[in-house]
């Protein structure tokens, strides 16, 4: 099949999942930016539970009973309950939850990193205020001594400044 062919396919075939509305739309970097600071403060517990069952999965792999050897299959025995694992194997389920881990530090990293560079602004209380305590818009101006529309200025203006940093990528596909 020639290139030209095959273009014009794939192009067909995004137009149908799209007019379907069976295809999802990019998220914007401002989008994704409040969902990581949403999570900020969980996902070094997260972390902590995907390292903590690497380590357990790798001390219990010796005693995983073997499928024979024509078949990926392997068996997992845990608590009188049998776990199957079709094609995928148990080194794989490891690897993919180390990628995980470290994708999830370094993703803490980068926006801590990236919190410390908005550090010195005037309006900074407002993240951790917002996204970490939970606080409401009016209850973060009320704190603050200033007007609702101050502070949801600010935490846009803040979040924009955050979004070049975090999603650097996102965000020059949004331009």
């Amino acid at each position: 099949m020639e290139e030209e062919t095959k273009n014009e396919i794939v192009k067909k075939v995004l137009e149908e999942l799209k007019s379907k509305k069976l295809l999802k739309n990019p998220k914007s970097s401002y989008k994704s930016t409040e969902k990581i600071l949403y999570s900020l403060n969980v996902l070094p517990e997260a972390i902590k539970l995907i390292d903590d069952e690497v380590k357990q999965l790798e001390k219990e792999i010796e005693d995983i009973p073997k499928a024979p050897a024509k078949s990926n299959t392997l068996v997992l025995n845990e608590r009188d309950a049998t776990y199957i694992y079709g094609d995928e194997t148990l080194e794989t389920r490891i690897s993919e939850l180390k990628q995980i881990s470290v994708k999830a530090k370094s993703q803490v990293r980068l926006v801590n990193n990236a919190l410390k560079k908005i550090e010195d602004n005037k309006w900074y209380e407002i993240i951790p205020m917002y996204y970490f305590k939970e606080m409401t818009i009016e209850e973060i101006a009320e704190e603050l001594d200033c007007s609702v529309g101050t502070i949801s200025m600010n935490k846009k203006e803040l979040i924009n400044k955050l979004k070049v940093y975090i999603f650097p990528d996102t965000f020059m596909n949004e331009l």
